[in-house]
Formats: C-alpha cells, structure tokens, sequence
C-alpha cells in the first residue's frame, strides 16, 4: 500500500478544507509545488493533486500550477478536479499528469469515463466515489445523489471499465477523526479492485490499519499538514506491516 500525500489547490495556493467546506479553507503554502517538493523529499512515490477550483465549476482552473508541480518532481502525479470529458484527460495528461480522476462525471456522464479508458488504458483512468453516509456527492462535494457509493463502484467497475478507485468519505475529509474502517472494510471488499482511501485520517496507526485492511492507498492532506500524521514514519510503518504480513503467508 502506498501512503500519498494530497496536494488541494485552490487560487493557486495549497489549500485544505474541512469536510470540503469552501468556507472552511486553510492555506498550507502560498506555491503547491514548496508542498510536492516536501513530500517527495519525505518518500513520498506518488501524488495525489486535486484542483478544488476545478471540481466546482468543471473547468480546470489550476491547470498551470499542476503542470508546474509535474515539471518539479519525478513521482507519478495522480489528478482530480474539473476532468469532465475525453478532451480533459488527454489535456491532463499533456502537462505530465500520469492518471486522471474522474468524480462527477462518473455519475453525469459514465461513457465519457469509459471513453477515457479505452482511449488511455486502465492503467491511466481513475474513479473517485466520493460519500457522506454512504450516499454519493458530486460537483466539489456540494451536490448530493441519491447513488449509494457501493453501487457507483460495482457500476465502473463491471460495465465501465474502471480498473482504479478511490474511496472518500466526505463527512471526515479534513477532519482528523480517523476514517470510518467499517466502511471502507466494505468498499475494499465490495469490488476486486484497488480502493485508495481517504478522509479522517491522523495518525500512523490509522494508516497502518488501512493497509491492514487491504486499501490500495492511503491519501492523506490534513494529518500530514498539521503534523498530527509523519509521513516518512507512516511510510515506513506501512512497509514494516507489508513485510510481516508477507512472511506470515
């Protein structure tokens, strides 16, 4: 499992929000890219970068200051925000983004997800289910469905293609509340796929219980940015966990 850091920017300054509350924002660093180069200095080996700007207005708005944070490391940079049709993606990955995430699109328009994966590979397309209760949100978190998460996942995965995930819960991104396990221990086992997960997370044990579990990863912003979370103890932990697990089989 693999311990990735968030990068959140919004008006081009790293920014994280609490239970993704646009009201509630706290700036980490006035240049994301100072955040991606902390990071990776730290052992991070992939990036998770989220254009906050893009996600509610369905444009990608920060598009020069992720190309910027692609130029600046050699990590693969995984991007969420604004991606809404074939043409974003390709877009995307023109300025070094490795894998495109795709939100609300998956619930307002899953061909142009299943486009995407058989126009890129599945290896390059991603899906974020992201949920309050259970329940799927959509546009930067703002619009509730009526689309229950473990039902978004089976649909992308069954009849879309969609080989890579990502689990939110909305309710306690920011948070530090720790996630909720019992959930994601459902989603993690409700496809044969990856999940990454995020929201709640703060401390190494948190991290270490993730893995434990099966998430493919673990996305961290608020714990990290606070200090409540190492990131090079989480990644080491996650590692230490690996290996016995491994010589226990």
């Amino acid at each position: 499992m693999q311990v990735i850091p968030a990068i959140d920017i919004r008006g081009g300054r790293c920014a994280r929000l609490f239970k993704g509350d646009y009201a509630q924002e706290t700036v980490f660093d006035n240049d994301p890219v100072d955040a991606a180069l902390r990071w990776v200095d730290m052992g991070a080996q992939r990036l998770h970068v989220i254009d906050l700007d893009g996600a509610k207005d369905g444009q990608r708005i920060n598009a020069e200051t992720v190309a910027r944070i692609a130029r600046s490391v050699d990590v693969p940079i995984q991007m969420g925000g604004g991606i809404r049709s074939v043409d974003d993606a390709d877009a995307v990955f023109q300025i070094g983004v490795n894998m495109v995430i795709f939100g609300t699109t998956a619930v307002e328009d899953p061909d142009a997800v299943q486009a995407s994966v058989q126009e890129f590979g599945e290896e390059r397309v991603c899906v974020s289910v992201d949920a309050e209760d259970g329940v799927v949100r959509t546009r930067g978190w703002l619009n509730e469905t009526s689309l229950l998460a473990l039902d978004l996942l089976v649909e992308m995965s069954e009849r879309r293609e969609v080989r890579n995930f990502i689990y939110t819960d909305t309710a306690r991104d920011g948070t530090l509340s720790h996630p909720n396990f019992d959930a994601v221990s459902a989603v993690v086992n409700g496809i044969e796929y990856p999940v990454m997960v995020a929201g709640g997370i703060a401390t190494v044990e948190d991290v270490v219980r993730l893995c434990d579990i099966g998430a493919a990863g673990a996305i961290t912003g608020m714990a990290i940015y606070t200090g409540s979370l190492n990131l090079a103890d989480a990644i080491e932990s996650v590692q230490k966990s690996s290996n016995q697990s491994a010589n226990q089989r």
